[in-house]
């Protein structure tokens, strides 16, 4: 909060006591104005929203948060398929999402009138409510109140920057979340707040049962891909003959393409996506078998019966149905069971003495997430004997 030299009014009211109130002066496009009150403390609030608005508001038109979002939205969109793009329509639905949560608390605020005291009223409001033990208002989940925010910020800072109503964000300059707001927010991979133990229950008997009992072929196959090399469900969905290299003694499996929720051939999720992991001379024979039974044109390894990739829904289904019928209930996230499950398996094994080589192999920038989940946790399992096939990819799916 900034110091002001508030000019004083003193005057004797009618009771013979007297009254001092406070004034605030400033200028606004030329114009002197001032603000005034009896309550010091209320009139710093009021002088510090005044002057953060006219140290960072450079616009006299209204931006009003639904045009703000519409636009953030059609520029986010073209800008989907350029290379190396961080946009894919699974994200912006994401941020549509969190975009209706704002509107219905805030309205169609102008954002110029946006400043700290306010965002930190709507952190807030993003607070979960109860009554009688039912959610009545706010959001339970700590994880998601902040992708709310954070998608608030970014629509904000839409007009932030060099020739822009806004100078700063304030969504980042001031501290809206308490310690344990952080703490709860901090992410957990799913599956990793498990014991140790977890592993030997799920070995690789288990996971192998599981993946024999799906009906489809390309799924089986994808399952296996992910079980072996920790690849994103949507990296295995892109497989293309170019992907593998069989001709080595080492047979490897190379990701430079990922398809989106809708289909949509694109890049990796990041740079670190493009990679090379060596797969199981099994499976490399799995794979070779199943290419030799595709048309000579198909270049994609897994389509459906119609030619496109498969959908993430249908290859959920297939666990289900494979874990429903063996009577298994998987411990974490279905989509990216069988990633978090390897990588547990690689960790607990010893294959990693660094968290670079580790993050490198899962396509993953999160160093720090890689050493605290994975290595740290498993690294020094007293089972890791148990899990020494896994350093090697030595699995045997025939």
């Amino acid at each position: 909060m900034k110091k002001y030299n508030f000019g004083k009014r003193t005057w004797t009211n009618k009771d013979g006591k007297t009254k001092t109130a406070y004034r605030h002066y400033y200028k606004e496009n030329g114009e002197k104005k001032y603000i005034q009150s009896v309550n010091k403390k209320f009139l710093e609030k009021e002088a510090d929203k005044i002057s953060f608005k006219l140290d960072n508001v450079r616009s006299n038109v209204a931006l009003p948060l639904v045009d703000t979002w519409e636009a953030y939205y059609k520029e986010s969109k073209g800008r989907m398929y350029e290379k190396k793009s961080k946009f894919s329509q699974t994200t912006l639905n994401e941020y549509e999402s969190h975009y209706k949560n704002i509107y219905n608390i805030c309205g169609n605020i102008d954002l110029r009138n946006i400043d700290e005291d306010y965002v930190g009223k709507f952190v807030i409001k993003l607070k979960p409510k109860y009554e009688d033990h039912n959610l009545i208002s706010g959001f339970a989940k700590m994880s998601y109140r902040k992708k709310i925010f954070d998608t608030f910020s970014r629509i904000y800072n839409y007009h932030v920057g060099s020739g822009k109503p806004f100078k700063s964000n304030v969504f980042k300059t001031g501290n809206y979340f308490t310690d344990q707001d952080k703490a709860d927010m901090k992410y957990v991979p799913l599956g990793q707040d498990l014991s140790v133990d977890w592993l030997e229950e799920w070995d690789f008997n288990r996971i192998k049962t599981i993946i024999d009992n799906v009906s489809s072929i390309e799924i089986r196959l994808m399952f296996k891909l992910m079980a072996e090399t920790s690849c994103r469900p949507s990296e295995a969905r892109a497989a293309q003959r170019q992907s593998f290299n069989f001709k080595k003694n080492t047979p490897m499996f190379k990701i430079f393409h990922a398809v989106d929720n809708y289909k949509v051939l694109k890049e990796p999720k990041t740079d670190k996506g493009y990679r090379s992991i060596v797969i199981s001379s099994d499976l490399k024979d799995q794979l070779t078998d199943w290419i030799n039974t595709l048309p000579d044109n198909q270049d994609f390894l897994f389509l459906n019966s119609v030619g496109k990739f498969f959908d993430l829904k249908r290859m959920t289904e297939e666990l289900d149905r494979s874990c429903k019928k063996l009577s298994l209930k998987l411990p974490f996230r279905k989509n990216y069971f069988f990633r978090h499950w390897n990588a547990s398996m690689w960790a607990a094994s010893g294959k990693y003495t660094n968290a670079m080589d580790f993050a490198n192999d899962m396509g993953d920038k999160d160093i720090n997430m890689i050493e605290e989940k994975y290595i740290k946790k498993y690294s020094n399992s007293k089972n890791s004997e148990k899990f020494i096939e896994h350093q090697n990819n030595n699995y045997k799916w025939s």
